[in-house]
């Protein structure tokens, strides 16, 4: 009997082993390294907002107090922002491939210890691994889409574009994705759905993305480099943007205290999330095409978007209906959008072909900065 168990379980791990051999086959033949990341942008950012859906309530289901559970996700918004320098350095001295993976990796170990975690202990920890890996992979992945791209700024703001558009993509699916796992009370099996799909991401992506290694140049890091990157252009840059593109981030604040506070009509507040969803990626590749401005164009254009995003609030509040309501949530759609690739496509100008990782990291950490000012500023000046 226990020989009989042994065999089986050579035959499954054989198994096994020859699915994966095809499943990487498929991949390195049908998928180009850019799809690659790209693929696992999409899969693996529909998982991280799924988790974000239900977090309160699967968390208060496992008997964690309201303010451990707020703290660790604070936890969790501080790892995925404000330690995006770090990662960009690490992929610069390291290997974006070898921090990509590391993040992949970190996703994996961070849905481990949530499914498990019954005490506070273990919630931080995968609340810090979840943000850590999150953070990893993403800073890098866009510096990688640089080095893929090559020389041609066309190519780097379409790959750039298409970035933001798979991202807007997953976020507009995780609600249609949620609401089945809700509506049966089955919250744990979406959360072990999404840990199935990080681990077969993990799984299929570590030997094609060391093919990324061979096209890159590390670089060890030197504090000369913050004067040469982080120069008064970009700051100038962040500065200027910095109004819309973090009202932008205070969605999950503003529609909801819009369609519930103020219409009393909270079921539009996921509709909201899917037509925001729905026009960014429509609107994300034309964007990425056209939009092409320069330092000295910013420093007009980045008024009239934050006019344009925060001057239609306070008319929709005076005239207050659900037609006005949606006629705000498009004009915001579009200055977000608008904001987001000009953003991109200007740090694509900042590119100096070796120190991507920093560039992206940096521009991160700034904008966290930026954002968590007018997060808290929001309640005391829009929510009236």
């Amino acid at each position: 009997m226990r020989l009989k168990i042994i065999v089986n379980f050579d035959r499954t791990y054989k198994l096994l082993a020859r699915v994966l051999n095809a499943c990487f086959s498929f991949l390195n033949k049908t998928m180009n390294l850019q799809k690659l990341l790209l693929t696992r942008r999409f899969f693996s950012t529909l998982a991280f907002f799924s988790m974000q859906t239900v977090f309160f309530i699967y968390l208060q289901g496992k008997g964690l107090s309201n303010s451990e559970i707020a703290f660790s996700l604070s936890l969790l918004f501080f790892c995925n922002q404000a330690l995006a320098i770090l990662a960009g350095i690490w992929g610069d001295r390291f290997g974006l491939a070898k921090m990509m993976l590391l993040g992949c990796f970190l996703d994996v170990i961070a849905y481990i210890f949530f499914l498990s975690a019954d005490n506070y202990i273990l919630l931080l920890i995968a609340t810090t691994c979840f943000g850590l890996g999150s953070c990893l992979f993403g800073t890098n992945a866009k510096a990688c889409l640089l080095v893929l791209a090559g020389e041609e700024y066309k190519e780097k703001t379409r790959l750039q574009g298409k970035y933001l558009k798979v991202t807007s993509m997953s976020s507009m699916f995780a609600p249609l994705l949620v609401i089945p796992f809700i509506k049966y009370n089955h919250i744990e099996w979406l959360i072990w759905v999404c840990f199935a799909m990080e681990a077969i991401l993990f799984a299929l992506m570590v030997k094609p993305f060391y093919q990324i290694q061979t096209l890159q140049t590390l670089v060890k890091f030197r504090f000369a480099q913050i004067k040469e990157i982080i120069t008064k252009e970009f700051l100038l840059v962040h500065l200027m943007l910095f109004i819309p593109l973090s009202i932008a981030t205070s969605f999950f604040v503003i529609f909801p205290f819009l369609f519930d506070n103020k219409l009393g009509m909270p079921e539009h507040s996921p509709i909201a999330l899917f037509v925001n969803g729905l026009l960014t990626v429509s609107l994300q590749s034309y964007f990425s095409r056209k939009i092409n401005l320069t330092i000295k164009q910013t420093l007009w254009v980045a008024p009239i978007l934050a006019i344009g995003i925060i001057l239609p609030w306070f008319i929709t509040l005076k005239y207050i209906s659900l037609v006005s309501a949606y006629i705000y949530l498009v004009i915001f759609t579009v200055i977000e959008v608008y904001a987001l690739t000009a953003m991109a496509n200007l740090l694509v100008k900042f590119d100096n072909g070796t120190n991507r990782g920093f560039i992206f990291g940096s521009s991160r950490l700034l904008l966290s900065i930026a954002t968590v000012i007018v997060m808290n500023l929001v309640p005391h000046l829009f929510l009236l």
